[in-house]
């Protein structure tokens, strides 16, 4: 004990040690470079060879923002900047007294801070506002990287169209870049100040720094950036461009003979409106590339909530995920009467098609941000109406009947930015079908306060629903949170309120609302390197849940993490929870105004993940869980070896296996008692994937999944009105399962021009589903192997035209 307590003490002193004498605050000053006019044409082509670099302002003198923060970089580097009336240029010179050592790996777009690689990065705030800002980012092998962020949020998906170019030489690399103004949004003032900062990353140090000092115990990256000033005379241009489809697909279906083909077109288009405000619409959308769900057998009584793959959906939607009740999946997703097909079947009737998604016909989206901070959002999509068709087996006939009719989505957004990184939002959802008069509506509000020193904020939600089927249907929430953001020992504490009939799920996504929960949080961060580590964070958390209607308990449960980086670059972590109390699951049942006991549990989990640098790299994880009742326990471990075989090869394996011994779950309901089973539960998830890169813009990816779910019944139980459970053994034929999916996904991507791009696909997929488990593995294999498969054959070319590229074309 007493040597931990010296550690910790140490850690408080480290800081003024680790910066050599040096202090943070007088470090803490905004720095200011300017942009010169460039009077010559730019080249990009990582040379610096046109003579306006030599004249022009530079910044340099970079501090380390990791691991040592606050000391001054290893290596030096300059950066300078120039401006015509059509872009912004970045140039960087990058000395490296060792440029043999520079790692160059080659990877896909939008990784480029994720290689194995040297990268340098540039971060601009056009309108100085603490909030937003836009990542570009180039590695040593050339791959680029562009990222908005948005009040600490980041999107990888959004993709801006510009230019950049690396070399090398005996003093180290250079990068050039040129962003043209139709790719940023900015005011109409004639002389512009933007925040600005760079950043260096030297990989085989795995040093960080940046030209304007970034305090890692201080919250909000972007509030501690420098000024840009010079950039004078120059118009926001009209920002115009179409992105035009053609795309083929080959499709075979599980069960047929026969192939599927057909080709379809489309068109993006990007508008600019005002000074700042971009139009996206896409026309006849092709959604068919993007990766498979990782789909799971769902036990439990919750919809499992996927990951939005598609670009349009992922690409510039910040504002629309104000106070968390969108989830895009909800477009194009299972109709709403899905199951009304089976439910409508008549004497010799089957289901012979029923989409599992409804088509989107077009949607559009509107945003940007006014010059005082005032952003709005505005995202409208439609999908067509949806049949299922009814075969009659014994006359042949054929019966369409409608899963969905022509639904509209809507959304409004206004977010304003506020002084300290500071915002408030109002937002509204809304879903219409006409057909059968349905309409949800969600409205809410959502707010983030920080003071002056970025050292306390408070935030909170609040939201209404209303629901017009046969009657209207109100609901509520609303959340608060007072937090402590900076410094070695931070904290929060919140409260969270879910009326009965909450319920935003028609656009958006909650497992389930009726819910009083509050909690407390209290964390210690150690930023500055000490003893043998980098640095070292500790949290403890107590959390309390009751419904809101009626006030009944249901769960308490105590948390602690840890995690920590040590001088090797290993990253490891500890966490465990306590449910202190007997809690109850009032959905589990099934069965509205029954509930479950649910027992003490004991959660214990560690996992580690070395230094990717490595050739060879193992993460790994293991946990362990138990329950003081019904005899139940279980263990999770899962190993990743991540294997470089060269600078344009990367493969990841990863295993998962998890056990489950006496699982306790809802099993069937007869009208009268509701029944639960003790199941002896595996779960199996194997994955691999296969990483690439050609050049910096081809790129190659298969990704293998296969996954297993098996349980057995070992005894049954009806659940007691005081939610304990009697064994039964009225159930004499048990529904035991093996499910068995595999999929592969392979793709094939060429950035053939800027903007444009060639893709090529194959989706491969089987399912099975069997009555007892399969407890051998390569059984399983063969089974699935065995399976009816379907598979996809697709190719796409996207090719991008930018208005102003015609325009100097024509000049």
């Amino acid at each position: 004990m007493k040597r931990w307590i010296l550690l910790f003490s140490l850690s408080f002193l480290v800081g003024n040690i680790a910066l050599g004498g040096r202090n943070k605050d007088s470090l803490r000053i905004a720095r200011e470079i300017y942009a010169i006019r460039a009077t010559e044409h730019i080249y990009i082509n990582g040379r610096l060879d046109e003579n306006v670099w030599g004249k022009s302002d530079f910044a340099n003198n970079f501090t380390i923002y990791e691991p040592y923060n606050g000391q001054k970089a290893s290596q030096q580097t300059e950066v300078s900047v120039l401006y015509d009336d059509f872009a912004i240029y970045i140039g960087a010179r990058l000395f490296d007294t060792s440029p043999d050592s520079i790692f160059r790996e080659l990877g896909q777009r939008d990784n480029s801070d994720r290689l194995r690689s040297d990268a340098f990065s540039v971060y601009l705030s056009t309108y100085n506002d603490g909030v937003n800002y836009l990542q570009f980012t180039v590695s040593a092998s050339g791959v680029q990287t562009d990222i908005k962020i948005t009040s600490n949020q980041s999107d990888r998906n959004w993709n801006a169209v510009w230019e950049s170019a690396v070399g090398f030489d005996s003093l180290g690399w250079i990068v050039e870049m040129k962003i043209p103004y139709s790719a940023l949004r900015f005011s109409k003032n004639v002389n512009q100040v933007w925040g600005i900062n760079f950043s260096r990353l030297i990989k085989r140090k795995n040093e960080v720094s940046t030209w304007n000092f970034v305090d890692k115990a201080q919250a909000g990256f972007i509030t501690q950036s420098g000024i840009l000033k010079g950039i004078s005379g120059v118009k926001p241009p009209l920002r115009l461009s179409f992105l035009p489809y053609i795309s083929g697909y080959v499709d075979q279906y599980a069960g047929t003979k026969g192939l599927d083909s057909r080709v379809s077109g489309g068109m993006d288009l990007k508008l600019g409106l005002a000074q700042s405000f971009t139009l996206d619409v896409t026309l006849i959308p092709d959604f068919g590339q993007v990766r498979s769900d990782d789909k799971v057998l769902n036990l439990t009584p919750f919809e499992v909530k996927y990951d939005e793959a598609r670009q349009f959906f992922t690409e510039g939607t910040e504002l629309f995920g104000k106070a968390g009740i969108f989830y895009s999946r909800r477009i194009g997703g299972t109709p709403a009467f899905y199951d009304a097909a089976y439910d409508s079947l008549k004497t010799n009737e089957i289901v012979d098609k029923n989409p599992l998604e409804t088509k989107m016909v077009n949607a559009s989206k509107l945003s940007g941000r006014f010059a005082n901070g005032l952003g709005f959002g505005f995202f409208n999509a439609m999908t067509e109406n949806t049949y299922a068709e009814i075969l009659d087996t014994v006359s042949g006939k054929r019966r369409k009947l409608l899963t969905q009719g022509f639904t509209n989505y809507n959304i409004t957004v206004l977010d304003q930015n506020l002084p300290n990184n500071s915002y408030v939002s109002l937002i509204n959802t809304n879903v219409y079908r006409p057909v059968d008069s349905f309409i949800a509506n969600v409205t809410a509000t959502e707010f983030n306060l920080k003071n002056k020193k970025q050292s306390f904020g408070i935030s909170g939600v609040g939201a209404l629903s209303q629901r017009f089927v046969d009657s209207v249907q109100h609901g509520f929430k609303t959340n608060l949170s007072i937090s402590k953001i900076s410094g070695n020992i931070q904290g929060y504490i919140w409260a969270n309120i879910e009326s009965e009939h909450y319920n935003p799920n028609d656009l958006g996504y909650l497992r389930s609302p009726n819910e009083l929960s509050s909690g407390v949080a209290l964390a210690y961060k150690v930023f500055e390197p000490f003893w043998r580590l980098l640095n070292f964070e500790a949290q403890l958390e107590f959390s309390n849940s009751r419904l809101y209607t009626p006030k009944a308990f249901q769960s308490q449960e105590i948390e602690f993490q840890a995690k920590f980086t040590n001088t090797n670059n290993f990253t490891g972590g500890f966490n465990a929870s306590y449910n202190p109390r007997y809690g109850y699951d009032y959905y589990e049942p099934r069965v509205e105004g029954h509930k479950f006991l649910t027992p003490h549990v004991l959660w214990l989990q560690w996992w580690g993940s070395p230094d990717y640098r490595k050739t060879v790299a193992l993460d790994h994880r293991f946990s362990f869980w138990y329950a003081d009742m019904y005899n139940q326990k279980g263990y999770m471990y899962s190993i990743s070896p991540r294997i470089r075989f060269s600078d344009k090869l990367l493969t990841i394996y990863s295993w998962a296996y998890q056990s489950e011994r006496n699982n306790i779950g809802y099993y069937d309901y007869d009208g009268s008692n509701i029944f639960f089973g003790s199941r002896k539960m595996v779960t199996i998830t194997n994955t691999l994937n296969i990483q690439l890169a050609f050049t910096a813009k081809s790129f190659l990816s298969i990704r293998a999944r296969h996954y297993i779910k098996h349980f057995k019944y070992n005894e049954f139980f009806t659940l007691k009105n005081d939610g304990l459970l009697e064994q039964t053994n009225s159930i004499t034929n048990p529904a035991n399962r093996n499910y068995n999916l595999f999929n592969i996904d392979m793709f094939y991507q060429w950035h053939f021009a800027p903007g444009s791009e060639l893709v090529f696909a194959w989706k491969n997929q089987a399912e099975e589903l069997l009555d007892n488990p399969q407890y051998l593995y390569f059984k399983n294999i063969e089974g699935i192997l065995n399976s009816p498969q379907n598979n996809s054959f697709s190719i796409k070319i996207l090719y991008y035209i930018d208005y102003q590229m015609i325009r100097k074309f024509k000049s």
